[in-house]
């Protein structure tokens, strides 16, 4: 047999496997033209092509890219597998045989993966969450919806967004200049994700007919009518509104209540008018062309447009999780071993809530995880159903995110009518009584007010107290990404009554309870440990990465690791995506804990996961959680791990998130535990503050003085600031009835400048000393005082050190990153920062450093990226191993590392050669 034909064989016998696992495959299907397709997978209205190879070295590698990009240039295929079988696969092993494979959809070229066969499924049955560009399709809709709203009069757009309890957009607390557009975008999104939903319905409806089994029967009223029209027809209507109306009330007489019931009432909100019933035919028109020409929305899409359409983030913490970041959680957080996947009962047992849904994105990536795990079949409606109706739950306090979690879901099988999808809205806010609810954190005190859907009729504040839950039912997961946003902005959309009663509440609820209430996200982890299985349940959340580093979140930390074990934190160190949520910057991290029974014994360590490359796709995603869990992510060229010991977490050291080198963090950690020298929290030895916050709060800044002539360091920036000496470069001013506060802080100047910000990819300097005693806006004033030392040599010593290559991991070490270069340092996160102990040290070292900071006070110092070829930089550390008896090549290489670290080369990671 040639090695063609071997080939050929081994694809129908692929074919064979994976319709096995329930998908659409059929091999060696041949083209017009007749050009082949080694196995041609169906999913939807997408062809995965896949292209073999026999055999696994570059040469096979070239071959099947060389055909699966052909595929995709031939228009035979959206998306594209390039597979090599190993040497010497017969029809017996291919079960069992290590492939290796890569995703050829169009966009920059994949790694190549190795797995098996499963996995293999897996990446096929996500490759259609990659095909369109989102963002294209967003902006197209939301230029659409943009033009919709123009056609509408200011009384048109109020009264669409109170249908769908959307308040007017403010500015700084004062109604905006348009104070009705963005919420009545928000509500014709609503319209354009329920016609998306209508076409998706289209080619099934008309096959539920009455003679079908009692499930899928219209009602009798709505026999003669069936099937209703479909979403085309009513998009190019000469009355859109009332056919999608009659439609929808067709279709909701099956079922899809969350979904149409809510489109219903928008288009339900506005007297018929031209005006109207134009900007609704702008809008579905414009949501069938995005459903038109996407390939498949079986993924999060349309939670990908909610989220590029209508940003509020800023405003209520609603930032949702991407669908690789999703799929990434879930592919960990849901394990092999959590249920017999083999039996149904199990699985319609399992229960997974999210208390804080938003569009669906986890719950989605969830059932998509057990989909994977669970035995396929060509029909899986039962599985759909199950998970639909029984395993998945989701609460938001937001009417248009629940639609749209809704729609998510329905998606997993649009045909199948699910008569109870348990999507709850959650009343945030203070009812008619003027009790103030906080949506699904009254679950902790067993009394949530849960919302209808909208029907037209009935105000969708109204409560519906038969629907009122008692308590949570307990999860084996809670999966979340839940809402943070700066404590200023919190509660933005209320009165100032409202969120006063709301700001008591949480007070009340949240007495004695381990959280800092300045963002409500650590409330949800409190939640999610209320709502999980007291003897086996999990958490697995997106947080911001400052839960795992700020000192407000210490008690936090300690609390979940005293409940759970922590198993696993998964952080992104990838320059161009440090976070996993949409429309952030913010850095943030995954994290998966588990209860942890006594009678288990001792808690393993917990894996830290650092990534250089954060997953862009689903599928890289599912590979990324299969490297992890198998432990070859450092092998895969994914990332680096680390195994914290459960002591270090549990007592909230969460600190090697800080690193993607393990080697610097165990130097930082070496360094904390006094193995390099003996060391102590800066607080020891210094008065620390005010904080810059505090100088902008009760100064101005001024380019000319007033009588006091007072002035500040206030800005840091790397063409002012490249030596340890510096000088003022700011006058300040007391701003007015402000004058008490100014005069207190300013008695707290000082000359030794300690930062408040620091961009590790372009500034050369993390401390100053200035010419004369001063306060600072970027930099706070430090006091250091050790008896028998003279401050004056004390401040130069604590220079030469926190500028030298170990000041500068410290400082990277105990920092609250908002973004990955970029990071901020608390009054807490400087106080605990760890330098030498001069006490102990004695006089004869501080002096010797002094002569350092002497020597080198006005060289001129390189970006910190250039630190390794930085001669300053190297003179300050030779001082400081000389000075505190530290080892030459460990001092050399920690400044090495730190020189590619990509929190300070703002790059992504790219090794030592750089």
């Amino acid at each position: 047999m040639t090695s063609r034909e071997w080939e050929s064989t081994l694809n129908i016998r692929l074919a064979d496997a994976l319709r096995r696992y329930g998908l659409d495959a059929k091999p060696e299907v041949m083209q017009p033209g007749n050009r082949r397709i080694d196995v041609a997978v169906r999913i939807g209205s997408a062809i995965i092509a896949v292209e073999a190879e026999h055999g696994q070295n570059a040469a096979r590698e070239r071959a099947a890219i060389a055909d699966a990009d052909a595929r995709l240039e031939q228009g035979l295929a959206q998306c594209a597998v390039a597979l090599c079988y190993p040497e010497g696969t017969t029809e017996a092993s291919l079960p069992a045989a290590r492939l290796r494979w890569t995703v050829r959809d169009g966009r920059p070229a994949a790694a190549w993966v190795g797995g098996d066969l499963e996995q293999l499924v897996s990446v096929i049955r996500l490759a259609p969450a990659q095909l369109g560009d989102p963002d294209t399709v967003a902006a197209v809709l939301s230029g659409s919806l943009d033009g919709a709203v123009l056609r509408l009069s200011e009384t048109q757009k109020r009264l669409l967004a109170q249908a769908l309890d959307l308040p007017p957009q403010t500015r700084n607390k004062r109604p905006a200049r348009q104070p009705w557009d963005a919420p009545a975008k928000r509500a014709l999104l609503v319209v354009a994700t329920a016609a998306m939903f209508h076409s998706r319905l289209d080619v099934h409806l008309k096959d539920l007919r009455p003679e079908q089994d009692n499930r899928k029967n219209p009602p009798e009223p709505f026999a003669d009518d069936w099937p209703p029209h479909s979403a085309r027809r009513c998009a190019e209507s000469a009355a859109p509104i009332q056919d999608f109306r009659d439609s929808w009330n067709l279709i909701l007489a099956l079922d899809y209540k969350p979904i149409f019931q809510t489109g219903r009432a928008a288009l339900g909100a506005v007297p018929p008018d031209p005006a109207f019933a134009a900007a609704v035919q702008d809008t579905a028109r414009a949501a069938l062309v995005v459903s038109e020409n996407i390939a498949s929305l079986r993924h999060d899409l349309l939670g990908r447009i909610f989220h590029t359409v209508l940003d509020s983030a800023r405003y209520d913490g609603s930032f949702y999780t991407t669908t690789p970041a999703a799929t990434l959680l879930a592919s960990l957080a849901i394990t092999e071993d959590m249920c017999d996947w083999s039996d149904p009962a199990a699985i319609a047992r399992l229960r997974i809530t999210d208390p804080a849904c938003g569009t669906g994105t986890l719950l989605m990536a969830a059932a998509e995880r057990i989909r994977d795990l669970a035995p396929r079949s060509r029909d899986d409606s039962d599985l759909a159903a199950a998970l639909i109706e029984r395993v998945l739950a989701g609460y938001d306090v937001n009417l248009t995110a629940t639609h749209m979690a809704a729609t998510t879901l329905g998606l997993l099988s649009p045909t199948t009518q699910f008569q109870n999808m348990k999507i709850w809205r959650t009343l945030l806010g203070v009812d008619d009584d003027g009790i103030a609810h906080l949506g699904s954190l009254e679950f902790l005190d067993q009394k949530p007010m849960l919302m209808p859907w909208p029907n037209g009729a009935t105000a969708t504040t109204q409560v519906n107290g038969d629907a009122a839950a008692a308590a949570a039912e307990p999860s084996d997961l809670v999966i979340m990404n839940p809402p943070f946003t700066q404590h200023d902005l919190r509660h933005h959309q209320f009165s100032d009554a409202e969120r006063e009663k709301l700001t008591a509440r949480e007070n009340e609820l949240f007495a004695n309870k381990p959280v800092h209430l300045s963002s409500n996200g650590n409330n949800f982890l409190v939640l999610a440990d209320y709502m999980v299985k007291s003897d086996s349940g999990t958490i697995a959340s997106v947080l911001p990465l400052v839960t795992a580093t700020n000192t407000s979140a210490l008690e936090t930390r300690q609390f979940l690791a005293s409940h759970h074990h922590i198993e696993t934190i998964v952080t992104s160190h990838d320059q161009r995506r440090a976070y996993f949520s949409e429309n952030t910057s913010i850095s943030e991290m995954l994290l998966v804990c588990r209860r942890w029974p006594a009678a288990k014994g001792r808690k393993p360590p917990t894996r830290i996961v650092n990534l250089s490359v954060n997953p862009a796709t689903p599928a890289d995603a599912f590979s990324t959680a299969r490297a992890i869990l198998e432990g070859r992510i450092e092998a895969q060229g994914y990332g680096t791990v680390q195994e914290w010991t459960e002591s270090r977490i549990s007592a909230g050291n969460w600190s090697a998130v800080q690193f993607l080198s393990p080697y610097l963090s165990e130097q930082y950690t070496a360094l904390g535990q006094n193995r390099l020298f003996p060391a102590v929290s800066l607080s020891d030895q210094a008065d620390i503050g005010p904080h810059g916050v505090g100088t902008r709060m009760n100064f101005s800044r001024s380019s000319l003085p007033d009588r006091n002539a007072r002035v500040a360091l206030w800005d840091h920036r790397a063409d002012a600031i490249q030596s340890m000496a510096a000088r003022a470069d700011s006058y300040i001013i007391a701003k007015a009835s402000k004058e008490h506060l100014a005069d207190r802080l300013w008695n707290q100047r000082s000359r030794l400048m300690l930062p408040e910000r620091v961009r590790f990819n372009t500034d050369r300097l993390v401390c100053v000393r200035v010419n004369e005693r001063m306060l600072g806006s970027a930099w706070m004033p430090g006091k250091p005082a050790v008896p028998g030392i003279a401050p004056e040599s004390l401040e130069k010593a604590i220079c030469v050190y926190l500028n030298s290559s170990l000041g500068i991991l410290t400082l990277l070490g105990i920092r609250s990153s908002r973004t990955l270069s970029y990071s901020y340092f608390s009054l807490g996160d400087t106080r605990r920062l760890p330098i030498p102990d001069f006490a102990a040290l004695g006089s004869e070292v501080v002096a010797q450093l002094a002569a350092a900071y002497d020597e080198y006070a006005t060289a001129v110092m390189l970006p910190l990226p250039q630190m390794n070829d930085c001669p300053a930089r190297i003179g300050l550390d030779a001082a400081v191993v000389a000075d505190l008896g530290l080892d030459r090549e460990t001092v050399a290489t920690i400044r090495r590392e730190l020189a590619i670290e990509p929190s300070v080369t703002g790059q992504r990671y790219a090794g030592p050669a750089g």
